[in-house]
């Protein structure tokens, strides 16, 4: 004759108000377009764009990584290029064998909360001020507007 012997979880307090955060990587086309289109539904509609569209999108990753190379660290670079490929912080944290708060201020930057919350440093911050001067990419972001534009 056997016993089953029922092993029950202490029921905490904040069990009743504490949830897991999940986060998920979203094309940037995607979240800069979201607000201004008709919703998250046409956004994630992959036929809505030609076969030009996504050559010109596998350029201007080329050029991204070209700006990656160039300006930021290689601790920078080596974070950035694993969050393009889709990676969450916490799976490039352990990946790196560091804490997803590193990543996370490797990605942000710093906070200095005696100048007034101004945040310092960041690929993040770098790498958009390195896209915003490199004409090629302009180009090609242009070109990409053009084309959303003519196919709506």
């Amino acid at each position: 004759m056997s016993t089953e012997v029922e092993m029950t979880k202490k029921k905490n307090k904040s069990d009743s108000y504490q949830y897991k955060i999940v986060e998920i990587t979203v094309d940037p086309v995607i979240l800069n377009d979201f607000a201004v289109n008709n919703g998250l539904g046409a956004q994630l509609n992959i036929a809505k764009y030609s076969e030009e569209f996504y050559e010109l999108k596998e350029e201007l990753m080329m050029e991204i990584y070209k700006v990656i190379k160039s300006s930021l660290t290689d601790r920078q670079a080596e974070v950035i290029g694993l969050r393009l490929k889709g990676n969450t912080q916490i799976q490039i944290a352990e990946e790196l064998g560091i804490h997803q708060t590193t990543v996370h201020k490797l990605l942000s930057g710093n906070i200095d909360y005696a100048n007034g919350k101004k945040r310092y440093g960041g690929a993040i911050k770098k790498l958009k001020k390195h896209c915003a001067k490199n004409p090629i990419i302009l180009e090609i972001l242009q070109k990409m507007d053009d084309l959303k534009k003519s196919e709506v």
